[in-house]
């Protein structure tokens, strides 16, 4: 009795100083609270479930809460938490908040598939064109913004307890910044086009910062596309085996980096190339998986084999320029992403891949010691 009583002292004690631990409402989760600085921060840390899929999931949860806890700080500090939303045994999602001193609160939304610890982009679940008009449709009827004003992608969402997609849009985004953030139900709007990620879509790599540029990544779907314009040439033999010679490769629905994204390949993996198309220059490949699902797929990124070609085409490098001082390099194309570094004026780079994100669009590169994130495509020219 005299060992029990010493031991809750001693946690007693423990829970007092430094970092804390809190029992949360939902049993796979637990707070960690502590104090950095001028910020008081409390974080959600996964407990259930797979060591290693919740060592991926608290990774970045990490990152994001390290991010805003850093700017925090330079607004006089606050203080970080969150809200959990969804804890199901397919999904987790929550909200990190940051409500500093100085300036307006901030949310980072946060959604992770349970069965692989990958982090889920608004992608999964709608295609641009499906997004925007959803969007739109929401804060037309919540908020009354001008039709003009109102096609614009959320900055981050969450996956309440209802299922529902809600997105943020952060203060200033759309309304008057002393609004603060406005929330859109992106469920609540019938679909008139399909959704885009009918398969899920793995997006959990490098990230940086800024305006629009253009997008250039592979991309595919399961449909193929046709085009009877010059700037389109249909080639509608069947070409042979391929294989995926790059890691994250989109699919997409069509040839063309405007086309919805279905989902990702494995590097290595093999696929039957069905035929191909010349879109803007650019050629793409209509593939088909082992599994049956067709899409498209840059032909940067997929070498063929077999009968056709005597050996795997290998992907020509691509080198860019960053253009300003002091450009971020990011873990996620998306400005609510964690800063991992800032690029050199001038400073050459490999490009790896393109996205979109928070209405941007995005560089993947990867810096000459071999560091790899993300930059705004508007700072980084392709040489």
């Amino acid at each position: 009795m005299r060992k029990i009583f010493s031991l809750l002292c001693c946690l007693l004690l423990l829970g007092v100083q430094g970092m804390a631990w809190a029992a949360d409402s939902v049993s796979d989760v637990r707070t960690i609270e502590k104090t950095e600085k001028k910020v008081i921060v409390e974080y959600p840390f996964i407990i259930k479930g797979s060591k290693s899929i919740n060592e991926k999931i608290n990774s970045e949860i990490g990152k994001t809460v390290d991010s805003l806890v850093a700017e925090a700080n330079t607004l006089g500090g606050g203080k970080v938490h969150y809200d959990m939303h969804r804890v199901a045994p397919e999904l987790i999602s929550m909200s990190i908040i940051m409500t500093p001193k100085q300036g307006v609160e901030e949310t980072v939304g946060l959604t992770f598939d349970r069965n692989t610890g990958d982090k889920r982009p608004l992608s999964y679940y709608y295609n641009k064109e499906e997004l925007l008009r959803r969007a739109a449709d929401g804060l037309k009827y919540l908020y009354n913004v001008a039709p003009a004003k109102a096609n614009v992608a959320p900055d981050t969402y969450y996956v309440d307890e209802d299922s529902n997609v809600i997105g943020i849009y952060h203060a200033g985004a759309v309304l008057d910044k002393s609004e603060g953030e406005i929330e859109v139900d992106l469920s609540a709007s019938a679909p008139t086009t399909p959704v885009a990620a009918a398969l899920p879509v793995v997006d959990n790599t490098p990230v940086t910062d800024s305006p629009p540029a253009a997008d250039t990544t592979p991309a595919a779907d399961s449909t193929p596309a046709t085009d009877s314009t010059a700037a389109n040439n249909i080639q509608e033999e069947t070409i042979g085996q391929g294989t995926i010679t790059g890691t994250e490769v989109r699919m997409r629905n069509g040839a063309g980096t405007t086309s919805a994204i279905l989902g990702y390949f494995t590097k290595g993996e093999v696929v039957q190339v069905l035929k191909s198309e010349t879109v803007n220059g650019a050629k793409w490949y209509n593939v088909r998986r082992a599994d049956g699902n067709t899409g498209w797929v840059s032909a940067d990124y997929c070498g063929l084999s077999g009968d056709t070609v005597s050996e795997v085409e290998t992907p020509v490098e691509k080198l860019g320029k960053i253009v300003g001082t002091e450009v971020r390099m990011r873990s996620e194309p998306s400005l609510d992403a964690a800063v991992l570094a800032y690029f050199n004026n001038g400073e050459t780079v490999t490009i790896l891949d393109t996205a979109t994100g928070s209405a941007l669009n995005w560089t993947k590169v990867k810096r000459s010691g071999g560091a790899i994130g993300w930059v705004s495509s508007a700072y980084c020219q392709e040489q």
